[in-house]
């Protein structure tokens, strides 16, 4: 990359990721605080930059609302929810962040080819992994849960690298141990660079094992897995994988119907707790405590001030979620919201699986299908559906940007590098194939 504004914007990519993965959160929050005021900042100012990126983008606006328009509505409604909210100051805040979050994953969309996007977030989560794991070796005191740990002494002993608690380290390193497997799959950093990333999936993998997080073992031992075989159906021609599909359902149906028996023997397998320490009695009383605010939720970041004291009027817990993130997004946005986030992301999977099937654009698909899978397992037992400042939101949106463009489009990358503002096109993104290697 010989243009400086071009390595700039790899460089403001890279540590937004970086950020959005929570990695910097722990180490920038004041100790006993509750807030982290450098931390609101630097998420504002990365979606600051971003949304006014967008704005020297001509067209760009128009596009997000006329073709991504789907990755827009649970933030839209998510600012309705102001409009009801029993924490009007809370919910401006947090929506705000979002919109910020939303605008930052649009940037990367607009100024990333595909291919470019892909190994960029396999850097980054390259990057995350190293960054934990050398806190962990130089800063034990910071980076494993210590018995003197005035919130988490009964974690002892369990590695959490730059995160606050093992369960939010566990979860961002079995993610980037999934990214890092499709990096290597598909030759990320060259014929011989991409075998490097092996010794980092390895160290990513003690990590998840070392959390001892229930969540993060079993999100390791089931993405992977899911994906692999949605990679091995591309060698299957389009008849084989309809028989799959239909072989699939009577064994889908079966395991919906049995799920909750499964969950726990998986978890028993793994040695895990299958209440998931306590979480099932919380989901049950939250749903109960729920009422009327059901529909469309008691406002985005402020529905447990109205769910918090029924919860624990009826189960005695006193706890600030609900450990789950489909039951807390319930409580902030309802089931309309809830609806829309869930439409967003089955769109996002269909478009990434059809990819995928047809070999176009196939890095950034099985992505796109690794991001939805971990969202949709990840949120039973964690909570960062629909978050802000947070790097799955911003993947799952920058993704299904990229693959609402046209099916091969990519970006003239070598016109970037003299024009970066505006886009040549009048839709920045629905640029044509170029044969220029990219940077």
């Amino acid at each position: 990359m010989k243009n400086p504004l071009r390595t700039m914007e790899y460089a403001i990519a890279m540590f937004g990721l970086f950020f959005m993965s929570g990695s910097l959160t722990s180490t920038l929050t004041p100790e006993g605080s509750e807030t982290a005021p450098m931390v609101q900042i630097l998420g504002a100012s990365l979606g600051l930059f971003g949304g006014i990126a967008l704005l020297t983008i001509k067209g760009s606006i128009a596009r997000i609302f006329t073709v991504y328009w789907a990755s827009i509505l649970p933030v839209l409604f998510a600012l309705a929810t102001l409009a009801w909210t029993a924490a009007p100051d809370l919910t401006l805040r947090r929506v705000g962040s979002l919109g910020l979050t939303t605008a930052f994953a649009f940037w990367l969309a607009f100024r990333f080819s595909p291919k470019q996007l892909f190994h960029l977030v396999v850097m980054a989560s390259a990057v995350i992994v190293l960054a934990n794991f050398a806190n962990i070796l130089l800063n034990p005191a910071k980076g494993i849960h210590q018995a003197y740990d005035e919130l988490a002494a009964h974690h002892a002993g369990s590695w959490r690298g730059l995160f606050g608690h093992k369960n939010d380290f566990g979860r961002v390193i079995s993610l980037t141990a999934s990214i890092l497997i499709l990096g290597f799959v598909f030759g990320t950093g060259g014929r011989y660079g991409r075998w490097l990333i092996l010794p980092i999936f390895a160290i990513a993998g003690l990590m998840v094992l070392r959390s001892n997080s229930s969540q993060a073992v079993l999100l390791a031992a089931t993405v992977p897995v899911g994906i692999a075989l949605l990679l091995a159906m591309r060698r299957m021609s389009p008849a084989g994988r309809s028989l799959l599909i239909l072989m699939a359902l009577p064994v889908a149906v079966t395991s919906a119907v049995s799920a909750q028996l499964i969950f726990e023997y998986t978890l028993h397998l793994l040695g895990r707790d299958a209440t998931l320490t306590g979480r099932t009695v919380i989901w049950e009383g939250v749903i109960v405590a729920l009422g009327g605010t059901s529909v469309a939720g008691g406002g985005y970041g402020a529905g447990w001030i109205i769910i918090g004291p029924r919860l624990t009027a009826l189960t005695g817990a006193d706890v600030g979620h609900a450990h789950n993130g489909f039951l807390d997004l319930l409580v902030d946005v309802g089931y309309i919201g809830v609806g829309l986030t869930l439409f967003f992301m089955a769109w996002l999977g269909a478009k990434a699986f059809g990819n995928l099937m047809r070999d176009a654009k196939p890095e950034l698909s099985a992505l796109a299908l690794t991001l939805v899978l971990f969202s949709l397992i990840g949120n039973v037992a964690g909570s960062f559906l629909l978050e802000h400042n947070s790097i799955y939101w911003v993947l799952l949106v920058a993704a299904f940007a990229k693959l609402r463009d046209a099916p091969d489009g990519e970006l003239l990358t070598h016109r970037f590098a003299t024009h970066p503002y505006p886009y040549p096109s009048r839709y920045p993104s629905m640029i044509y194939r170029s044969n220029v290697h990219e940077n």
